[in-house]
């Protein structure tokens, strides 16, 4: 958006991304975190307990301590985040296949009653189904935080968009068919009445080994989590180097080279956003503010197209493409707000209000309390952190 909007209104553009980056600290990263967490102790919770399922309290404990563990093994090392992400997504890989396959195997069996009229009983306004969107884009939101370790690829102008071109359309795939294979078991009453899907699906196909679902799942739910307190602490660390956020978060823990600051700082609120324990309204919360952006940075696209023909591009996007997620993100922002309006939506908007005020007072004023000085050194001496500096291959 900087460099997008910016090069029509250079204000405009600066404004624009330190909202974006206030928005992406304050609400979009933590609260991602908190829902997978959440979503990792139901699941976990389920699998180890009677059929009455766990009290939201102990969930919210669960979820809590999850988060301080994953907290603590990014602060550690790079590389052991990197390999229990690795072991993680095998555990997730296998709980997939053995839905898919599963749900195959039912299909050619003939359980296809809840498949032959898939559309029968919802709704038919368009106002209200983007709050499904909201649900099943959720799903898919994994993509955009890639760009987000760019420096730590080897060679990123290939391996980004490699990533992407193949790991997106495998993600397509393998989750239709999981939901399908969902639909040879349940009705869609029964799937959306249950706390916990797949465990729903397993007393049903499993029989007696349907225990160890749950727990498979909750460990895949952790891993997306894990993934997310990886590339957090990154995004602080950028916008630090911005000046959107205090410079010491710039910094990285001298002997273990991993942004320590930043990862205290997106757990604590992370485990702020757990208390109200409300999944679905966290997702709609996350929702309504990732299409904001995602609109403004189309809209950012848009201007490059004109603003900066010149410049060489690794990746181009056809302009009516771009026009086309506008309007679409135009949708997914204002009808959720007409059709369902809640307080998530308002908080939300309060939150991004506020960095408006604090743009104005620490960034186009540039006023620096005193005390922050002091804080950010006593902070680099206590955490005993150094100055990062931007690497990327080429």
């Amino acid at each position: 958006m900087k460099e997008g909007i910016g090069s029509v209104h250079a204000r405009t553009g600066d404004i624009l991304a330190f909202v974006f980056s206030w928005a992406n600290t304050f609400i979009l990263l933590p609260s991602s975190t908190a829902i997978l967490t959440l979503t990792f102790s139901t699941y976990f919770l389920s699998g180890i307990m009677d059929s009455c399922g766990p009290p939201i309290e102990l969930v919210k404990m669960m979820a809590i301590f999850a988060i301080v563990i994953l907290a603590n093994v990014n602060a550690f090392s790079v590389t052991a985040a990197n390999r229990l992400n690795i072991m993680f997504t095998i555990c997730k890989m296998v709980t997939i296949l053995v839905i898919v396959i599963a749900g195959l195997v039912r299909i050619g069996q003939g359980y296809t009653e809840n498949l032959k009229d898939p559309f029968h009983g919802t709704t038919n306004k368009p106002l209200r189904i983007a709050i499904a969107f909201y649900s099943g884009l959720w799903a898919y939101s994994g993509w955009g935080s890639l760009t987000t370790v760019t420096e730590e690829l080897k060679n990123p102008k290939r391996n980004l968009w490699l990533s992407i071109v193949v790991a997106v359309p495998i993600v397509i795939i393998l989750y239709v068919l999981t939901n399908i294979s969902y639909f040879t078991v349940m009705t869609k009453s029964v799937l959306l009445s249950s706390n916990a899907v797949a465990m729903t699906w397993g007393d049903a196909v499993l029989g007696s080994v349907v225990r160890v679902l749950p727990i498979l799942i909750s460990l895949s739910a952790l891993g997306s989590a894990n993934g997310l307190t990886y590339t957090s602490a990154r995004y602080c660390m950028v916008s630090a180097r911005y000046g959107y956020l205090p410079k010491i978060f710039s910094y990285i823990q001298k002997q273990r080279l991993t942004p320590l600051s930043g990862i205290i700082f997106q757990t604590i609120l992370s485990i702020i956003y757990c208390i109200p324990s409300d999944i679905e309204g966290l997702i709609n919360y996350f929702s309504f503010v990732s299409w904001l952006f995602c609109g403004l940075t189309f809209v950012a696209t848009l201007c490059c197209k004109f603003t900066k023909r010149d410049i060489h591009r690794y990746i181009k996007v056809p302009i009516p493409l771009v026009i086309l997620m506008i309007l679409i993100s135009i949708y997914l922002v204002l009808a959720p707000i007409i059709s369902y309006p809640n307080i998530g939506f308002l908080i939300a908007s309060i939150i991004l209000l506020i960095s408006l005020i604090v743009y104005y007072v620490f960034v186009f004023r540039n006023i620096k309390p005193k005390f922050m000085n002091n804080l950010n050194i006593f902070i680099e001496t206590f955490l005993n952190l150094t100055k990062s500096e931007i690497n990327i291959e080429t």
